[in-house]
């Protein structure tokens, strides 16, 4: 026999989210259903992993309670894996770094079908020098051939914006 689970949707990571925030110690501004709209493609697993980060976080902070500072550092820790602190990096790699992201950014401002911008970084992280993250509006069970297409050109976009700064492309 074989069991097929899928990713939660919104409800689902709400809940599960719910179980693993028992024990810990909120902040009142926490919303655990903004958490879970942020979260598509998460699994449970990642969910009780981004609250285990995020006290971990608070604790290190001096704080007593959980704060969206918290969960939303948690969050990229987990998408994008660990801060790299002591990594030496050029300002021309940084500069690089920031136009590519931008790029990313902007093609997907004019894309009707692309999910909203949230938060950009130049800081690396795992194996990438930077950032773009989007919020999506809702859980997407399908996706178009536009949406696709679109996807392809807000990637796309890092680098058309290094050709266009830089006159070149980089890794």
């Amino acid at each position: 026999r074989q069991i097929i689970v899928g990713y939660p949707d919104i409800n689902g990571r709400e809940e599960i989210l719910k179980v693993h925030a028992a024990n810990k110690n909120l902040d009142k501004d926490i919303d655990l259903g903004v958490i879970a709209k942020t979260t598509q493609g998460f699994t449970g697993a990642d969910l009780e992993n981004l609250l285990n980060e995020a006290a971990l976080l608070a604790v290190r902070n001096g704080k007593k309670a959980i704060t969206q500072q918290e969960i939303e550092e948690a969050t990229i820790k987990v998408v994008m894996g660990a801060e790299k602190k002591s990594h030496i990096i050029s300002d021309k790699d940084k500069m690089i770094t920031a136009y590519h992201e931008a790029g990313h950014a902007v093609v997907s401002y004019f894309l009707p079908t692309q999910d909203p911008v949230h938060q950009i970084s130049i800081i690396r992280r795992g194996m990438a020098a930077g950032y773009t993250m989007y919020l999506p509006n809702d859980d997407k069970g399908h996706v178009s051939k536009n949406q696709m297409l679109e996807q392809i050109c807000s990637l796309l976009g890092g680098r058309a914006a290094e050709q266009l700064t830089q006159d070149d492309v980089c890794t």
